[in-house]
């Protein structure tokens, strides 16, 4: 089954411990935090309440 984890700004462990390396140190932006997720097409930027969804096999996608 799917793991589904929204983005809070303040909870950049719990996903780091999910997503592993693939997911880079948040950074900000006009008072808002951002994230970068490695992906084989390229870095996609995940804001504060975008839901990661991780597949069980190993597919991320934003929502």
């Amino acid at each position: 089954m799917p793991t589904r984890i929204q983005y809070t700004g303040t909870n950049y462990e719990a996903l780091k411990a999910l997503l592993g390396e693939r997911l880079l140190a948040p950074y900000f932006c006009m008072g808002f935090s951002m994230l970068s997720l490695m992906t084989p097409d390229g870095p996609i930027t995940i804001h504060e309440g975008d839901y990661i969804v991780l597949s069980d096999d190993g597919t991320v996608t934003i929502e």
